[in-house]
């Protein structure tokens, strides 16, 4: 994780650039611009540009330009971008002209049997679910993953690998906080505190008697 300077210097540039609200294409109103109270997307955001090396603000002009794309499909257009280096727009065209997050994904050349490997195996389902379901194609049994399937992968994917947390306890996270943001926020704040009570050890330390 980045230093908490990268961090105020993006939430100095976004709070400048974005207004806050837009109205999404499934009639719900989405907070596009920086949640001062809560801090959720911004950590949601910032979280995301860390890890995936995206300025934060191209994340939220994307957000901006296309409101149809929910919070937690973030991670999976900043997936395929970083293994293939498609261009976000591409990406999100696909989806708006109807194609499948498993189809956009076996497009670009990427298998999530390989992908999420260590995630579907070794771990299993979540919620007492089978990952996908099984479809007959060349003479071969494949697996077919919906769309829910590849969104909870990739989060956890994205939430484990960013936090180096066990993928297990980001499963056990889901049953408290429903949404992904919301579980990005606890880590967030979890390793923030984390961070700071190991700095003021440190320097309990090294102070001299």
């Amino acid at each position: 994780m980045r230093t908490p300077k990268f961090l105020i210097l993006t939430l100095v540039l976004v709070y400048f650039l974005i207004p806050l609200n837009l109205k999404s294409s499934y009639g719900e109103d989405i907070d596009i611009g920086i949640s001062i109270s809560d801090g959720r997307l911004s950590h949601l955001y910032f979280s995301i540009g860390d890890y995936y090396r995206i300025p934060v603000e191209e994340i939220i002009i994307i957000k901006k330009r296309y409101p149809f794309i929910l919070e937690e499909e973030l991670p999976i257009i900043f997936l395929i971008h970083k293994y293939r280096r498609i261009e976000p727009e591409i990406i999100i065209k696909m989806r708006k002209r109807g194609y499948s997050w498993y189809n956009i994904m076996i497009y670009f050349g990427l298998h999530p049997d390989i992908l999420f490997r260590d995630y579907i195996v070794i771990y299993g389902p979540p919620y007492g679910k089978a990952w996908g379901y099984h479809k007959k194609h060349k003479g071969k049994k494949i697996i077919i993953y919906d769309d829910r399937d590849i969104i909870e992968l990739s989060n956890i994917k994205f939430l484990a690998e960013y936090y180096h947390e066990d993928p297990k306890t980001i499963i056990e996270y889901k049953k408290k906080y429903p949404k992904y943001v919301e579980i990005n926020k606890f880590l967030f704040k979890k390793h923030k505190l984390h961070k700071k009570l190991h700095k003021n050890n440190h320097k309990s330390k090294n102070r001299p008697f």
